[in-house]
């Protein structure tokens, strides 16, 4: 069996449902990590602040968390197990530390990435 298949076993298998469906300590941390997030959302008022401001700030953390989730893939599925923690430790210091440096160097100008038009392919030109 390789790596995926387990990989695949684990994450797909009867067990973890088992867990997830049974487990009210999983339902509570999933709840409170959503509250959280909620509440951080109108802590940062997002509920007041203008459309261009808006844009730019959801733009902003969630393509630092699309970040953070490829660096957390590609490490894991590269076999890095062996120093996968202080890595992981390294980059998102990185990101948390310097999130504009992260950003541009994947994303182009993070200053502007409310300009950013998914229905708009011309757009995309435009920021870089």
């Amino acid at each position: 069996m390789d790596r995926t298949d387990s990989l695949h076993d684990l994450l797909l298998g009867d067990e973890l449902r088992r867990q997830l469906a049974h487990s009210p300590a999983l339902w509570f941390t999933f709840g409170s990590l959503a509250a959280g997030h909620f509440w951080k959302a109108f802590q940062s008022g997002y509920d007041a602040m203008p459309d261009k401001e808006l844009k730019q700030r959801v733009r902003w953390d969630v393509y630092l968390l699309v970040l953070r989730a490829m660096a957390m893939f590609i490490m894991a599925a590269h076999g890095l197990a062996f120093i996968q923690v202080p890595l992981m430790a390294l980059l998102l210091s990185y990101f948390e530390i310097w999130p504009e440096r992260a950003l541009g160097a994947v994303f182009g100008d993070p200053s502007r990435l409310y300009e950013y038009d998914p229905d708009n392919p011309a757009s995309s030109r435009r920021r870089h």
